[in-house]
């Protein structure tokens, strides 16, 4: 589990650009074609006919989707492309990034005025909100385990390859206990206890996602430095003992004034001196630029991306001090908010 860089989120959102072609790639995959031609230099498309289980017709515009794409190249033998390689290294992202836009896709096609001017109907008829069930997550159970363990793999490829345009910008010398707020499977809080070897760190999340983290973080090198402390945060009160709190990709799935009850909370249980630690996705801004099929997958959560001025403004009614803000460009816009709590 070493330090990645961003490059790789880059190298996978090439193959995701256009939706069709997308979905031909997620069933290349899901039928062993990938596989197949992986393992070898090149494969007779004799052989990707017979496990592609399509008529010959469909076949051969399956083909050429996946040769448009950049997947494969050469009509018999095939083979995949040099690039395509490269991002299959990170397939763990590729499936990940490929499995939610193709499930959030129906949403947004069929609610796409909801999305932009009815956010109440929109999260109501949205079938994709049904994955992130909460009520799932409070009895250790192995249907919710199974349940949850869905979103939680999910969230957690994609903090594996976004920590790292964080952790990179934030220095934690001098700091010794971390609290991860929703800290999910404990990934966050994983790679900051690999890069800072003295680091011990408190994920604090709800029953089920503290037992899918443990699981997570028990074959790493780090996992004796990793506690889960059960809890919710919309109750209970955070655990102390901490000189620095972190939210990664939590604050935006609230409103604005959960959000800053949050921050509240977790001021209060700050050590003196400690500093607050936010890693947040930003509105989306295209720019002219045409948005990739992959980008559907934020779309749905569009309605809840905020500006980093709105967290600034609640750390510095909290009494912050050394207020900064980032911006990190990674397949859209995030900012890295830090702040400083006051001696008292």
């Amino acid at each position: 589990m070493g330090v990645i860089n961003i490059d790789p989120i880059r190298q996978v959102d090439r193959f995701l650009e256009t939706e069709i072609e997308s979905r031909a790639l997620a069933l290349a995959l899901s039928r062993g074609l990938v596989d197949l031609l992986a393992g070898r230099q090149s494969v007779a498309r004799s052989d990707i006919y017979r496990l592609a289980q399509m008529p010959e017709t469909a076949f051969d515009f399956f083909l050429q989707l996946l040769a448009s794409n950049g997947v494969v190249r050469g009509e018999d033998p095939l083979r995949l492309t040099p690039d395509f390689r490269e991002a299959l290294a990170h397939r763990d992202l590729l499936e990940a990034k490929l499995w939610f836009a193709n499930l959030a896709a129906p949403d947004v096609h069929g609610l796409f005025a909801e999305l932009l001017s009815d956010i109440p109907q929109f999260m109501a008829r949205a079938q994709v909100f049904e994955l992130f069930r909460y009520d799932r997550c409070m009895e250790v159970t192995p249907e919710n385990l199974a349940a949850t363990a869905r979103w939680v793999g999910y969230t957690s490829t994609l903090t594996r390859y976004e920590a790292p345009a964080c952790l990179d910008r934030l220095n934690l010398a001098g700091h010794r206990r971390i609290l991860d707020v929703g800290g999910n499977s404990g990934e966050f809080a994983r790679q900051i206890c690999e890069r800072n070897p003295s680091m011990e760190a408190t994920v604090f999340d709800l029953p089920v996602v503290c037992a899918l983290g443990r699981r997570h973080v028990s074959g790493s090198p780090q996992a004796a430095r990793i506690t889960f402390e059960e809890g919710d945060f919309r109750r209970d009160r955070l655990p102390a003992g901490h000189d620095i709190i972190s939210f990664k990709s939590v604050l935006h799935d609230w409103p604005r004034d959960d959000a800053a009850t949050f921050m509240r909370e977790a001021a209060a249980a700050l050590e003196p001196g400690g500093r607050m630690v936010i890693f947040e996705r930003m509105p989306i801004e295209p720019a002219g630029i045409r948005l990739p099929y992959s980008m559907v997958a934020n779309l749905v959560f569009l309605p809840f991306f905020r500006k980093p001025d709105f967290y600034a403004v609640e750390l510095d009614k909290l009494g912050f001090i050394d207020i900064s803000i980032q911006s990190v460009g990674i397949e859209m816009p995030f900012a890295l908010i830090t702040a400083r709590k006051k001696w008292q």
